[in-house]
């Protein structure tokens, strides 16, 4: 008898502290990504092929629900993504940009167990390039000071994706697209697009 209330206050005890777990975390996340420019009409280029790249970055997350659940969760992510790019007249014109990302996630899920919760998620999101190389910006012969200050810097884009927490990993794929174009004559088609694949641990 002694040994099932022993028990009893066990499972009491370790349901009672999962249901004052808190309701914010925060975490670290990397990753790798497919993100590359895409030609919407205009310009000398046919073909676009995404490169792997790499992002990392830190999280905050606030969560409110029961078994349903929802969350907020901003990011502040640095981004270096690659394009193979095929162009008419020249071919492997490699294109990397660096952007430092700021999105903003809206998740829903499920808490199937103690430990494990499904979500699906829609973003919003602000980049900010801060580095950009390639031969691709560079085919009109100008130089870099005219390059720099014909490239439309900042992005506004949208993600949507699916996901699950694991006790303390969060297992991300999702998808973005910019809604905004590189402004710079030729190129003013180009956006960026790709898939995003991370893992964050929580604390």
């Amino acid at each position: 008898m002694k040994k099932i209330l022993a028990i009893l206050l066990v499972v009491l005890a370790t349901g009672n502290g999962f249901a004052q777990q808190r309701p914010y975390r925060f975490g670290i996340k990397a990753g790798i990504n497919y993100i590359s420019l895409e030609n919407y009409g205009k310009g000398y280029y046919s073909d676009f092929d995404a490169k792997s790249g790499w992002t990392f970055g830190v999280l905050f997350q606030y969560k409110t629900g029961g078994f349903v659940n929802y969350s907020v969760v901003p990011e502040l992510v640095f981004t270096n993504s690659t394009t193979d790019v095929d162009l008419i007249y020249v071919t492997d014109c490699i294109t990397t940009i660096q952007t430092i990302d700021l999105p903003v996630n809206f998740k829903v899920g499920l808490q199937l167990s103690k430990i494990f919760r499904p979500y699906v998620l829609g973003n919003i999101y602000g980049s900010y390039i801060v580095n950009y190389q390639g031969d691709i910006f560079y085919l009109l012969d100008k130089d870099e000071s005219w390059v720099k200050s014909n490239i439309n810097k900042f992005f506004f884009g949208v993600s949507a994706g699916l996901g699950f927490d694991l006790w303390k990993f969060q297992i991300e794929g999702r998808y973005r697209w910019n809604l905004n174009r590189i402004n710079s004559e030729d190129y003013a088609a180009l956006k960026q697009q790709g898939l995003e694949l991370t893992c964050a641990f929580l604390f």
